[in-house]
């Protein structure tokens, strides 16, 4: 039997800090557990994203069906160990990224996903879908933030949790990913619950896997990445996107300024 876990979803829900704890453990790992981060299946995160952009395009579904296959094909059916993925972006774009919808892909990429993982392992196959999930509010505070940083959004809070593309429930989705990829099993937990357990959010993953808890004792917890610094940058990043500074002196200001909050945070 050959245990699958992917990790899915989605974004801004410590997805980061799980990523970097298991690339950080990944020797200590590796006799246990077999870990595949977005860099392992790019092209198939490319492939959900664009899938995800054009949902009526049946060539974007097959290529995220084409990709699903070419990585699982690299995995051994012998090896006893169980396969861990882990990657937001399986689930799509981030909601509101260049107006791009939330996830209302989610659920078709993840059942296809699942029809090749099925067709690679057969009767073998033990998979399980794990998203992460938040509370609305929070969560939509962080989305928004997240695209103030990174993006030219000059939309504030108010207006941003107006627009279409952003009015996502993370528990409807999972619902739906649920009837989409049945008979496999699909698993869920908030980050307000995970991020005070001993692991943090890597913690239901870990109980996911059976991991040993010699070996869950031994990890290295790193502090959580990502995070949105307190010193309330998100208007000032407002008023940065708004203004006339070239996109390369844009970068650099917002750079600054988050490391003198993060400097400060300390």
């Amino acid at each position: 039997m050959t245990r699958v876990v992917i990790h899915a979803g989605f974004h801004k829900t410590g997805t980061t800090s799980v990523q970097s704890t298991l690339r950080a453990n990944r020797a200590l790992l590796a006799p246990h557990l077999r870990v595949y981060l977005k860099a392992d299946f790019e092209g198939l995160t490319d492939a959900t994203r664009a899938y995800c952009a054009a949902p009526d395009s049946e060539e974007a579904l097959s290529a995220v069906g084409r990709y699903a296959m070419r990585f699982f094909r690299r995995i051994a059916r012998d090896d006893p160990r169980p396969v861990l993925m882990s990657s937001e972006d399986l689930s799509g774009h981030l909601p509101g990224r260049r107006r791009h919808p939330g996830y209302h892909a989610a659920p078709q990429i993840m059942s296809v996903i699942a029809e090749n993982a099925r067709h690679r392992f057969g009767d073998s196959l033990d998979l399980v879908f794990f998203f992460s999930t938040r509370d609305s509010d929070t969560w939509l505070r962080s989305t928004w933030w997240q695209n103030l940083r990174s993006t030219r959004l000059t939309d504030d809070l108010d207006r941003y949790a107006a627009r279409p593309e952003v009015a996502t429930d993370l528990m409807q989705t999972v619902e739906a990913v649920a009837e989409a990829v049945s008979p496999a099993r699909v698993v869920s937990e908030s980050l307000d619950l995970s991020r005070d357990r001993p692991e943090g959010p890597l913690s239901p993953l870990l109980d996911l896997i059976a991991l040993d808890p010699e070996i869950r004792a031994a990890l290295t917890m790193l502090p959580p990445v990502n995070a949105q610094p307190v010193a309330g940058l998100d208007e000032v990043f407002v008023a940065l996107n708004r203004s006339a500074l070239s996109e390369e002196n844009l970068r650099e200001a917002k750079k600054a300024l988050r490391r003198i909050a993060n400097e400060q945070g300390q």
